[in-house]
């Protein structure tokens, strides 16, 4: 079974999240700040990382950059997902910590999801 951490501080959005994620397969450790979310993406290795931009405590990029720079998930796949996809250089962020996608909220969880399937496709092949 493939591991997901999800980071989301939407109640909603990460109940919803971990319920279809599950039904399709996949662990899921949701959590709903920043701060943990870096506790636990240092503590152990996940197979794919969702990181929401806007949280408490460290936004979804502070996260990435400090994965990017040790620990378990540094070359873990990446996906962020936001509601303020303009504000950000997501050319920078692909290319300086290999972000592998963004979801612009709100997002098809079975867009995610098949997403995740091919990501993880592609990297056993």
């Amino acid at each position: 079974m493939h591991s997901v951490l999800v980071a989301e501080d939407s109640f909603a959005l990460a109940n919803l999240l971990e319920f279809v994620l599950k039904s399709s397969g996949f662990g899921v450790e949701v959590h709903r700040c920043g701060t943990s979310a870096y506790e636990a993406a240092t503590a152990r290795p996940f197979d794919l990382i969702l990181l929401d931009q806007q949280m408490p405590g460290r936004t979804g990029i502070e996260v990435l950059e400090s994965l990017r720079a040790t620990g378990p998930n540094l070359l873990t796949p990446t996906f962020l997902c936001t509601a303020k996809c303009h504000e950000l250089d997501l050319q920078y962020l692909q290319a300086a910590l290999n972000l592998s996608g963004v979801f612009h909220k709100p997002f098809s969880p079975k867009d995610l999801v098949r997403t995740f399937q091919s990501t993880l496709q592609s990297a056993t092949c």
